[in-house]
């Protein structure tokens, strides 16, 4: 990567996270807000209830909207209501990525941005669990979720290429698709990367790995 490209992906990523570094007492009472008034509501029900309801509260900084929809979608995903947990999880992209798109003036978003990759791992878990619950009996409907569910992983690489999660969680989809070179090559590196981050116990988890059967329908031309 160039100098020059290091430089403006710097520049991209600080427009995002200098807001939050500069909070106001106003702002980190936003916080607190949404801490008392979302993230710690119980039972669930009434927490996405109580979450729904501060969205719209103008106490609250553009900046605390992704969090509250993380938190929304975080509750659907407890509740097994996949459709919604996704439905939440891609409004709190939407959200988290308006200040990049705004301040990039050809339209592309930082390579490497972690808090984003971890989020678009996320949105494929959340794609793989509804498509394991929902479609068994719909096939068409699981290899449009399967397919939805990598771009996404490819999405979470682009912004962190070194996210030993979306390589796991790609080589599973790339089982199903028939596509064994790829998957063994993502197991690799996921394995290469937990490793160099330290978490010894995914990477001891993911030489265990068995791959997922092929669904030869699945396969791509």
């Amino acid at each position: 990567m160039t100098l020059g490209r290091c430089s403006s992906l710097a520049t991209l990523v600080a427009l995002v996270v200098l807001p939050a570094a500069a909070q106001t007492a106003h702002s980190r009472d936003a916080w607190r807000v949404v801490d008392k008034e979302c993230r710690d509501v119980s039972p669930l029900q009434a927490k996405i209830r109580a979450c729904l309801s501060l969205l719209s509260d103008q106490r609250i900084p553009i900046a605390t909207v992704v969090q509250i929809n993380g938190e929304i979608s975080g509750a659907f995903e407890s509740l097994h209501d996949y459709d919604n947990a996704i439905k939440y999880k891609k409004i709190e992209i939407e959200r988290a990525l308006a200040p990049v798109k705004q301040a990039s003036s050809d339209g592309t978003p930082p390579v490497t941005f972690g808090a984003m990759s971890q989020r678009y791992t996320e949105l494929g878990a959340l794609q793989s669990l509804n498509r394991l619950t929902n479609f068994k009996s719909q096939p068409d409907e699981a290899r449009r979720s399967a397919a939805d569910e990598q771009n996404n992983l490819n999405l979470a690489l682009q912004y962190n290429p070194m996210n030993y999660r979306a390589y796991r969680h790609r080589a599973d989809v790339y089982s199903l698709l028939c596509n064994s070179a790829s998957a063994a090559q993502d197991l690799e590196a996921a394995i290469r990367f937990a490793e160099l981050a330290g978490d010894q116990n995914a990477a001891r988890d993911y030489k265990r790995v068995t791959p997922s059967a092929c669904i030869p329908a699945w396969r791509r031309d």
